[in-house]
């Protein structure tokens, strides 16, 4: 692991001169005021065809699944959906489409009898279809395209007119639509053959090799969109799915550099130093303001990077499986710890002020990070996320003194 910033090592020192030039006093427990969360609103329409009562999510731990806890609407009507929520999450998270076999079609206006899955990027949200899926995905595999790159290769891959983020329904685009139906049943069928023989390997990764597969197979796909052969099903490759699924795994864990994958770790346990001293503090003070946000604010920063750190496939045998509150492996982040509880335990005074400079730190280290060019975009966006939350604590900290 590598050292610890110099930002962050002078903490201690900052620290110092604060102890000795502040009062003591520990009178104010009170419950600080709450700032309103910005919010966003998010609409956009899901197709194959237009899907009426399709399941639409926001990933917050990009695993591809809608898990019991993520926000979620089901598509109106007409395959709409709309989203109020909290501002960044509304702009920086995937979002996932599970239709399941109750879900309207209205190319049909029947049931499609079975499961979809579809994915958007956030940016590319407005129109959520297979196609779009497919587009999410190679991203996901290869973290250095963009929308546009990812799109536009899917566009010369399968030789068609198509545009990801327009609707083909409305634009009467019937070779992109045409597409899209057989790439909807493909990477369902393959997603389902694949299933059964890896049993015990997540959806995400999967989902991941489903779309694959589909995706070698665009001039198939091509030829049938264009005769209208909207019932071809692409090939599904069921030959040693375990070497498969390990083949898939080692590429995506390469995307990733040893020094963006140590930094993963690193933030990984700064967030959790920050809402282990907030606990600390709650515990010798009661002023509700280190409870909040260790709770609702460091806890979030904590599970969004260890997302990304599961998602690239990052090592992590050094570390406990149950970490315990207030133990690093990161033996500077270690002192530090001692070192702000020691502060902190003096007055409830000192006690923000530790408050103020972790939030400092947390935020200088974040734009470190945020620096090289490399950083894939999921990445990105989950520490710009961070550094928005931290810059919110620190308000709130501040306020108290």
């Amino acid at each position: 692991m590598k050292k610890i910033t110099t930002k962050i090592a002078a903490l201690s020192l900052v620290l110092s001169a604060i102890f000795w030039l502040s009062g003591c006093d520990s009178s104010d427990t009170t419950t600080p005021a709450v700032t309103p969360v910005a919010t966003t609103t998010l609409t956009g329409v899901v197709a194959d065809g237009y899907l009426v009562g399709a399941k639409v999510c926001l990933d917050k731990n990009y695993n591809d699944v809608c898990d019991e806890g993520e926000p979620f609407v089901l598509t109106d009507s007409t395959g709409k959906y709309t989203f109020t929520l909290p501002e960044m999450s509304a702009t920086q998270l995937p979002i996932l489409v599970e239709a399941d076999e109750n879900t309207i079609d209205l190319d049909t206006n029947t049931s499609i009898g079975t499961k979809w899955y579809f994915k958007a990027n956030s940016g590319n949200s407005s129109f959520i279809s297979p196609l779009s899926t497919l587009v999410a995905q190679a991203m996901a595999l290869d973290p250095t395209l963009t929308t546009e790159q990812a799109m536009a290769n899917l566009q010369t891959e399968l030789g068609l007119d198509i545009n990801t983020t327009i609707d083909y329904v409305a634009a009467n685009n019937t070779k992109a639509h045409n597409a899209a139906k057989i790439i909807a049943h493909s990477l369902a069928n393959t997603e389902t053959s694949l299933s059964a023989i890896a049993t015990t390997t997540d959806a995400r990764t999967i989902r991941l090799l489903a779309a694959q597969q589909v995706r070698s197979q665009t001039a198939a796909i091509q030829e049938n969109a264009i005769t209208g052969n909207t019932l071809y099903l692409c090939d599904v490759n069921t030959t040693d799915v375990t070497a498969q699924v390990t083949e898939l795994t080692t590429a995506i864990s390469a995307s990733l550099s040893p020094q963006l994958q140590a930094d993963l770790l690193f933030m990984w346990e700064e967030e959790r130093l920050a809402r282990d001293v907030y606990n600390a503090m709650y515990a010798k003070w009661g002023s509700k303001i280190f409870t909040n946000i260790a709770t609702n604010g460091e806890q979030t920063h904590i599970n969004s990077i260890k997302s990304m750190i599961d998602k690239y496939a990052v090592s992590t045998t050094e570390y406990p499986v149950v970490a315990i509150a207030g133990v690093f492996i990161n033996q500077d982040l270690q002192s530090l710890y001692n070192t702000l509880v020691a502060k902190g335990n003096v007055s409830v005074t000192e006690a923000y002020n530790v408050g103020v400079l972790i939030e400092n730190t947390d935020i200088a280290d974040l734009d470190k990070r945020l620096l090289p060019t490399d950083l894939p975009a999921d990445i990105r966006a989950v520490y710009e996320n961070l550094r928005k939350g931290s810059e919110s604590h620190l308000a709130a900290f501040n306020k108290q003194l």
